[in-house]
């Protein structure tokens, strides 16, 4: 009997070492980055048997070894990892291992079917797994954070009419408030966090991790093309989902790099901006941000953001320093927050005349009809939770053309957003998520 299995064993190695290429090669996104995965022998942006024969040529000491060449992650690199990452192409590996947007080291069971998500309204995977995932993605959610129904109340709604499973879904809580017996019994194959969470919640995570659980974290918040795509890509392999995270990523980079690739071009004094979360209505200065987040897509956009060496990540501004610099643009970032009725209201169900009006309401602050971007028309909204997602390049191509309207007229963000709900969402676009109030 053990002379057998010995057999069909060599027989599984030889057949694996003689997969032929055509099946195995991908197709690879145009952005720059390193896809962390072990198995990445030539540290490119997919797996592929590009890094197979990586891997042969170090065996064969013609090639110098990379950190992602040990692909099964036993500190040598041998014949064993080529076997592996013909598993991993072909989606039949056992465990992968990768270094996720923390900098971690993260071995993860596969296949995955049972997730766990943190920050689901708040840059989390929510949107990113419904994109890989389609309609199927409730399957495979077992737990998750209450932030979606919180903070983005209308595209939980949105969401709910399509897949009526999400109101079944326990909620965990969330970061340092998660339930870390509640995670365990629901027993997931890999719990999903944002980079940000994990610092600010470690001691709780470090629990999880010490029960067996893996934590994965990804990075939309620090608006880089390479973090977004990085973090995308990671999901794809760990949901078996290559070829759709690679079709995401490139819609993505094309779509930004409508912006990234003209700026350099504009010979124009850059545009002072303030951008304010306005959540809490007119009466309440709210939440601005520093190099991070909001703050971080204007400089992207070709902006100079007013709040970058006074707020660190976000806070409310001063008053008076606001009024000092006289911005040239101020953008006003809307939701629907059932608790707030004067909040600025943007979303699946947002009706525009409303919209208008509670835009306006903002204007009327005591000393803000001597600002530039008052006098000039130059206030804006957008969709406080396009920020720090998949979605945001519909934010950076309308903050360019608010930013810079001569230069981007060609560019239309709405309809780049109708076209990202018709290829990746399981969801209609609906109501208004950006807009003008000189419109």
């Amino acid at each position: 009997m053990k002379r057998m299995f010995a057999l069909l064993g060599i027989v599984l190695l030889c057949s694996l070492l003689l997969i032929p290429h055509v099946i195995a090669e991908r197709t690879t996104s145009s952005s720059e980055y390193v896809l962390k995965i072990y198995g990445n022998a030539n540290e490119d942006d997919t797996i592929d048997m590009r890094d197979v024969t990586y891997i042969k040529l170090v065996i064969f000491g013609k090639k110098p070894e990379t950190e992602f060449c040990d692909a099964n992650y036993d500190g040598r690199v041998s014949m064993l990892d080529v076997v592996q990452t013909k598993l991993v192409i072909v989606g039949k590996e056992a465990k992968l291992t990768l270094i996720d947007l923390a900098d971690r080291t993260v071995t993860i069971n596969k296949p995955v079917d049972r997730i766990i998500l943190q920050s689901s309204g708040s840059g989390g995977a929510f949107y990113t797994l419904f994109a890989l995932e389609g309609k199927d993605a409730p399957e495979k959610i077992v737990g998750w954070d209450p932030g979606l129904k919180k903070y983005r109340m209308w595209i939980y709604q949105k969401f709910l009419e399509a897949c009526p499973e999400l109101e079944n879904i326990p909620n965990v809580g969330s970061a340092k408030d998660l339930s870390v017996e509640q995670v365990i019994s629901l027993n997931p194959d890999v719990l999903i966090v944002t980079a940000c969470s994990w610092e600010s919640a470690k001691d709780v995570y470090d629990k999880v991790e010490q029960a067996g659980i893996p934590i994965l974290a990804i990075d939309y918040h620090t608006e880089t093309l390479e973090t977004h795509c990085e973090s995308i890509m990671l999901l794809g392999y760990v949901l078996d989902k290559e070829e759709k995270a690679i079709e995401l990523v490139d819609f993505y980079t094309e779509q930004v790099n409508e912006v990234y690739s003209r700026l350099d071009k504009i010979d124009k004094p850059k545009p002072k901006v303030y951008v304010e979360c306005g959540m809490k209505g007119p009466s309440e200065y709210f939440n601005t941000y520093g190099d991070y987040m909001w703050g971080a897509l204007v400089e992207n956009c070709g902006g100079i953001n007013i709040a970058k060496g006074i707020i660190e990540r976000w806070g409310p501004i001063n008053p008076e320093y606001l009024l000092d610099t006289n911005p040239d643009v101020i953008i006003i970032t809307g939701s629907y927050w059932p608790d707030e009725p004067d909040s600025m209201r943007l979303g699946y169900y947002a009706d525009i005349e409303e919209s208008r009006q509670l835009l306006e309401a903002f204007t009327e602050r005591p000393g803000w009809d001597t600002l530039s971007a008052v006098k000039n028309n130059r206030v804006y909204s957008i969709h406080h939770g396009l920020a720090r997602d998949i979605w945001d390049f519909a934010a950076i191509q309308f903050m360019a053309k608010c930013f810079y309207p001569d230069e981007f007229n060609d560019l239309d963000p709405e309809e780049t957003l109708k076209e990202f709900h018709e290829r990746f969402l399981p969801v209609d676009y609906s109501g208004v998520w950006m807009m003008s109030l000189e419109e």
